[in-house]
């Protein structure tokens, strides 16, 4: 049990959809907040988010739960400077919990498997809206937001709710990781949202988990993304073979994306027996979840929104060969869908030009 809860009906609340949130979840008593695996800043911003409406108003502590791991310096540090603990899900007993909420996912979604039978009471997601299920209390999901931080975080500054720096700081690195810097990708809801919570978050905090330090490891895989592009006609693929983080593949795909004259990135990479698949694009409306889609086939899952979207195929215990042979799928399906042409194909890596480049500079001596 936490502190003694505000009362829910009081002046205090003034919008609707979060006065019939908590009426719907009144009376719980054990919370497990549940992201996606492989969580990212917005998925974790808004837990955070979530967990202390809970205790202001239900009076109880909130567990979140993940899957996967933790892999991106700036997510790992997001983490240890905001002081938020994480749970692994196969260390709770979801049984127990009779409020059990998903945030910046859905019910069905590859990426956040639920045990087998149970329902989530709320729901809170900005992703396209996936079937809802029976039972949901709660259901807010596919609203036009570039980030589920921001639904949240306007539940606290619709409402003039209370903000403690380390939640308004979450929520703000929710906002701004899933917009792209607050890029096209954002919306005015987003802007708004973000304007408004930079009076209580911390910026000194934000720009250290922005700039966090990585190791020697992380810039091989620079290297490897960079040998193995191919660019066909305005897409670039790359295929990172077995990778010691699923997040690489995301970061890749941004990466690459800076390249002139590239209109979409696509990165694989293989963890813990799964192919993991990571779209980027610079065209407006790219509906970047459908081609995804159609990359992965019926092999596995995939989803996203806008500009940027993920997938992931189970690949066991298959050989080299079947391996490969789904990646070469892979790239064949996700080309068709964007239409891009094969017969333009070339490595994405230029002519070494440095001899004929280099210019000798004569210093003035100190």
């Amino acid at each position: 049990m936490g502190v003694h809860p505000i009362p829910i009906n009081g002046s205090e609340i003034r919008d609707r959809s979060l006065l019939r949130l908590l009426n719907a979840v009144r009376g719980r008593k054990i919370s497990l907040i549940q992201v996606h695996n492989n969580p990212d800043p917005d998925s974790i911003g808004a837990a955070v988010g979530m967990r202390a409406l809970y205790s202001r108003y239900l009076g109880i502590e909130s567990r979140i739960v993940f899957g996967g791991i933790v892999g991106r310096a700036e997510n790992r540090a997001m983490l240890r400077l905001l002081e938020v603990k994480i749970v692994p899900a196969n260390k709770v007993d979801y049984d127990e919990a009779d409020l059990l909420t998903l945030v910046d996912t859905q019910p069905g979604f590859g990426h956040t498997p639920l045990p087998e039978g149970r329902t989530p009471e709320v729901v809170i997601d900005h992703h396209p809206e996936h079937e809802r299920p029976e039972g949901v209390l709660y259901w807010d999901a596919g609203r036009p937001v570039g980030a589920t931080a921001t639904m949240v975080a306007q539940f606290f500054l619709r409402n003039g709710i209370p903000i403690s720096r380390n939640v308004a700081t979450a929520l703000m690195y929710g906002i701004k990781s899933d917009t792209h810097d607050l890029s096209d990708e954002a919306t005015e809801e987003d802007l708004e949202a973000y304007q408004q919570l930079f009076s209580y978050g911390d910026t000194a905090l934000l720009s250290q988990i922005e700039n966090a330090r990585v190791p020697r490891s992380y810039f091989t895989v620079f290297q490897k993304a960079i040998e193995r592009a191919q660019v066909f006609d305005f897409a670039c693929v790359s295929h990172l073979g077995r990778i010691h983080n699923p997040d690489m593949v995301a970061e890749m795909a941004d990466f690459l994306l800076r390249c002139e004259d590239l209109r979409w990135t696509m990165v694989t990479g293989i963890y813990n027996k799964t192919l993991h698949l990571s779209l980027r694009s610079t065209v407006a409306n790219a509906h970047a979840g459908a081609a995804a889609r159609k990359a992965v086939g019926v092999m596995g899952r995939a989803g996203g929104h806008g500009r940027m979207a993920g997938g992931q195929i189970p690949l066991g215990d298959a050989d080299k060969k079947t391996r490969r042979d789904v990646q070469q799928a892979v790239t064949d399906l996700f080309l068709d869908a964007i239409k891009a042409k094969r017969s333009l194909a070339s490595e994405l890596k230029a002519e070494d030009l440095s001899d004929e480049t280099d210019t000798k500079i004569d210093l003035p001596p100190l």
